[in-house]
């Protein structure tokens, strides 16, 4: 289901202080990506979703997770995790929902396979609470220097619109992210800007349902495919091409 825009304010705000919350409380790394992510760099805190969408790395304890947002203000629930078939007790992506009509969170957990790390979602809309995928997963990836957990990779920055003591953390370089998932983002940048408080509904929404890509993109029906180089390296081979094709498509 699309979610609608959602500019600065207080359910940001209160949002933006519930991750925190959360994912130190749990003492677990985080960084902000994906329409957030713009959101903060180019589109004057206006998520063009309105969800934030979250990050980590695979192998950390989702459970304690869980348990973080739940015991957190504005009612968070965990509604979705995504669990790896080899070992149930990995998630690599839950979200969560507030019954305070807070922004809904997703956090994803990037698995590191031969200096890329992989995130993936639900992309099928096939799991309901915890599980499995039925047509298994699809991951998109990112150069693995780019995100690991060292303080050169990071900071913390203020969103704007709302109290200044309020912060995420985010990627020190974002745009080494948004050119490996958005490869046409730089060329839209100027199309989809936004004036500070003005929400352009349409041109937003046209933006984000171009979706995220990736040079490097693998399907696998099952977490023991990342194992099969031939399968592997094949799967690459088709998503740079298709990514070389989105990038021209941009200009």
């Amino acid at each position: 289901m699309q979610r609608k825009s959602r500019e600065p304010g207080r359910d940001i705000e209160i949002a933006l202080r519930v991750i925190n919350r959360a994912m130190n409380y749990a003492g677990i790394p985080y960084w902000l990506c994906f329409g957030g992510l713009w959101a903060l760099i180019k589109n004057n805190g206006i998520i063009p979703d309105g969800d934030f969408d979250i990050c980590t790395y695979y192998g950390m304890d989702y459970k304690r997770v869980q348990k973080s947002f739940e015991g957190a203000p504005g009612q968070y629930v965990m509604n979705k995790a995504l669990v790896d078939d080899t070992d149930p007790t990995k998630a690599l992506y839950c979200s969560f929902s507030s019954a305070e009509g807070l922004p809904h969170i997703c956090l994803s957990f990037w698995y590191l396979h031969k200096g890329i790390r992989y995130y993936c979602h639900d992309q099928h809309h096939e799991v309901e609470g915890e599980g499995i995928p039925r047509s298994g997963y699809v991951f998109r990836g990112v150069p693995a220097e780019s995100v690991e957990d060292k303080p050169e990779n990071f900071k913390m920055v203020e969103w704007p619109g709302i109290n200044q003591q309020t912060k995420v953390r985010v990627p020190r370089f974002p745009g080494v992210i948004l050119d490996n998932l958005y490869p046409d983002w730089a060329f839209k940048k100027q199309h989809y800007e936004v004036k500070p408080g003005v929400i352009i509904e349409e041109k937003m929404m046209s933006y984000h349902k171009g979706g995220a890509v990736s040079p490097y993109v693998v399907a696998v029906k099952s977490m023991r495919d990342f194992s099969n180089d031939t399968y592997y390296n094949l799967e690459l081979e088709k998503s740079q091409k298709a990514w070389i094709i989105r990038l021209k498509n941009g200009r």
